[in-house]
């Protein structure tokens, strides 16, 4: 019996260790399952063949990875979505990396996109807007924000009220509460898109007001005036003081000057519908500056109609100053001006000369005597006189031209001319630099640009070019000046925009007094052959007569001029030959000397 006990207690011992080791084997086993494992990175994207400016998906299959960062190498591509799109703005492969991480490590995988063209679609507007005030009040203007794309063209409207605009960013004012529909329409190439947004306006409310202000100088002297711009909102009455001072108003924007130096406190309260409000600024107010005193001379001493005058200032304690004359144009702020009186007589020039501590003012008289050559400095002695208007019949039809002058640089110059017909008015404008020179001229009809022209200088301003725009901007040709050493126009050139001549003009046998006057003008086209001819007959620096052939010599038009006893040319007679036609016009002339 005891060896059989025995026996059986071997067997149990030997049955338990094998239960403990097998206890030991599986828990050595779950310890090497909880191992972290190691990511592994993958993706797909769609489109998988995607186009410039078109969104990339990026579908993230990255296995035993929490985290991840992605980047393309030559974009800004950056994100840490797990699953990102991204949009290629250039064609060319890029390669897409990334990285996953996880409690195992990180791990890395790079795959290439190939972004082709764009298609060459127009794409669809998309109609979008904002406003601001979000939640405004009757009577309370309201700005909208267009953030549509792909348009170019936009409607607006808003049932129940009177808004409609076609402007792109407009304003209204809602003047009845509620809930209303503002609808915008978006068109452009690729089509018409609308969004209607709910605005809800509601009564206004009385807000109380705030009172503000400023004042300038912000460091006034005694003596100087000091003005007080009111800055405050929601306010219908106002109350200025100041300590110390005898300052007391009720305008919006006074004006006082302070006798005293120091540091003031200036009040303003402001009372509206909703309540007062005040506020305090101090104002620091320093000794002024010596009084101004105007004085000046000029030259030449003796001058004359037509010659330009120079003003020396010769004031003291001065900062800026204001010249006049009565009866001209001459206006400036300039230190030293100058200025051409075109009329002769006793011209009163007046100075007035400012700094903080005041003003001083110099009057003196300049005598302009005539000028040489009979008082009008033309070469035949012609009146002063300017047209101001032309009146021309033809085929029953009435054209009238209007003339407006500006004087530039002491030359009265054309500034505008306006055609006015059955077609409609066209107006023509004109612009001068400071030295008299035309730099631009532009056309107009019922207000709108039809085309202009901008003017280039070169050769000591001999030779000017004219590039024609339309109303776009666009060139569409270009004309070229010759001028002689006598200022007289003797070539005009007319050019393609790529440069190539279409036809040029050459005046010639000028008569022989001052001033650009051409008995012969010949037109030739681009082969060097005479398309017509021109010839010229003056009477006292006048147009007398013009009688115009083409190229065969065939007279195909007259102009015959009435000139009166002062030498202005009164009526013209216009007479065109055309395939056995002959049509005629009348013109009469009135100057601004009638």
């Amino acid at each position: 019996m005891k060896s059989h006990h025995f026996l059986f207690t071997l067997k149990g011992i030997f049955f338990s260790f094998i239960l403990l080791s097998f206890i030991v084997g599986c828990s050595k086993k779950g310890e090497e399952e909880e191992t972290p494992k190691v990511p592994t990175p993958d993706f797909s994207f769609t489109p998988v063949s995607p186009k410039v400016d078109e969104a990339v998906t990026f579908n993230n299959t990255s296995k035993n990875a929490t985290t991840f960062v992605w980047s393309a190498e030559g974009t800004d591509f950056n994100s840490t979505d797990k699953n990102p799109t991204f949009t290629f703005t250039e064609v060319g492969n890029f390669d897409v990396k990334l990285v996953a991480t996880g409690e195992g490590g990180s791990k890395e995988i790079i795959k290439q996109v190939s972004v082709a063209p764009a298609d060459n679609t127009t794409p669809a507007p998309v109609a979008a807007f904002s406003f601001s005030p979000t939640t405004p009040q009757t009577g309370q203007e309201v700005s909208f924000t267009n953030e549509s794309t792909n348009a170019t063209s936009y409607q607006w409207s808003a049932e129940g009220t009177s808004f409609s605009s076609t402007e792109e960013n407009p304003k209204f004012t809602f003047d009845a509460a509620g809930d209303i529909n503002v609808k915008l329409v978006a068109t452009g190439e690729g089509g018409t898109n609308e969004t209607i947004k709910k605005i809800t306006i509601s009564e206004a409310t009385q807000t109380p007001p705030v009172a503000a202000f400023s004042f300038s100088p912000t460091t006034p002297q005694t003596g100087q005036e000091v003005s007080f711009t009111n800055e405050s909102t929601n306010a219908t009455s106002y109350q200025w003081s100041a300590e110390g001072t005898s300052f007391s108003s009720t305008e919006e924007n006074p004006k006082f000057t302070f006798d005293a130096a120091g540091e003031i406190n200036v009040k303003l309260v402001a009372t509206g519908e909703g309540g007062t409000n005040e506020t305090t600024q101090k104002v620091t107010v320093t000794a002024s500056t010596p009084a101004p005193v105007a004085a000046f001379s000029f030259t030449p001493e003796n001058p004359k109609a037509g010659e330009e005058v120079t003003f020396i200032n010769e004031s003291t304690n001065a900062t800026s100053y204001q010249w006049s004359a009565e009866g001209t144009s001459f206006s400036s702020t300039e230190e030293n001006p100058k200025f051409t009186f075109d009329t002769e007589g006793d011209i009163n020039v007046k100075l007035v000369v400012s700094n903080s501590a005041g003003t001083s003012e110099q009057s003196t008289t300049v005598a302009i005597a005539p000028a040489a050559g009979g008082g009008n400095a033309n070469p035949c002695n012609l009146p002063e006189c300017y047209v101001e208007k032309t009146t021309t019949v033809s085929s029953g039809f009435t054209t009238t031209v209007t003339y407006t002058y500006t004087v530039v640089n002491g030359i009265k110059k054309i500034s505008s001319v306006s055609t006015a017909s059955i077609a409609g008015t066209l107006i023509t404008s004109f612009q001068y630099n400071a030295q008299g020179l035309k730099t631009r001229t532009e056309t107009k009809v019922g207000g709108s640009l039809q085309n202009y022209v901008e003017f280039q200088y070169s050769n000591n301003n001999k030779t000017v070019r004219g590039n024609n725009y339309d109303a776009t901007g666009t060139l569409t040709d270009y004309g070229i000046e010759e001028y002689d050493a006598n200022n007289r126009l003797v070539r005009t050139e007319n050019y393609t925009t790529a440069g190539v001549l279409n036809s040029y003009v050459v005046f010639s046998n000028f008569l022989a007094i001052e001033g650009s006057f051409p008995q012969l003008v010949q037109t030739y086209d681009a082969n060097n052959t005479i398309t017509q001819t021109d010839t010229h007959t003056y009477q006292d620096c006048q147009l007398k007569k013009t009688v115009s052939k083409d190229g065969n010599g065939t007279t195909i038009g007259e102009i015959n001029n009435t000139i009166d006893a002062r030498g202005l040319l009164r009526t013209s007679v216009a007479t065109i030959f055309v395939q056995g036609t002959t049509i005629t016009s009348n013109t009469q002339y009135q100057y601004d000397c009638d």
